[in-house]
């Protein structure tokens, strides 16, 4: 297992894998992303940023997140998914450690994140792992979908 930086030779993989997940996200009834939300263009943008994280096993991206830095103390994790050939095996948890571990690196303070409220699985995983639900918005250009849940953990 090895958590790195995604690649641009990476691009065709993580997208193929972020539509698997919206197609089980469709067959769980979890309405969090739209068949434009995310897209080719997010993804390139993430690696070109740098900000892409990706979990491989055995040669197969199985996890990715997103990680921006918002100001000098704070950043958001946006875009976490798993790969649904490879759920709960526990590999979300540990890109997410190994996140919060580069964030303490940095001296970082806050992350925050957020979740549709028909996530449930997302807002168990967020609970677990110390984060805090601090507000509930609608997302712009998503309002079909409902709200949304904002989570903070605090380093």
């Amino acid at each position: 297992m090895e958590i790195t930086l995604a690649e641009l030779k990476d691009f065709k993989e993580i997208n193929d894998l972020f539509e698997s997940a919206k197609k089980y996200m469709d067959q769980t009834n979890v309405h969090q992303w739209t068949k434009f939300y995310p897209n080719e263009h997010i993804v390139q943008h993430d690696i070109y940023e740098r900000s892409l994280y990706k979990l491989v096993v055995d040669r197969h991206i199985v996890a990715v997140a997103t990680l921006d830095k918002l100001d000098q103390n704070a950043y958001s994790l946006r875009r976490i998914a798993t790969n649904p050939n490879y759920l709960s095996n526990g590999y979300a948890s540990k890109l997410l450690n190994d996140i919060i571990n580069r964030v303490k690196e940095k001296n970082g303070k806050h992350i925050y994140s957020s979740t549709n409220q028909s996530n449930r699985n997302m807002q168990h995983f967020f609970k677990k792992h110390g984060f805090e639900k601090i507000s509930e918005y609608t997302e712009i250009e998503r309002e079909h979908l409902g709200s949304f849940y904002k989570y903070l953990k605090k380093i």
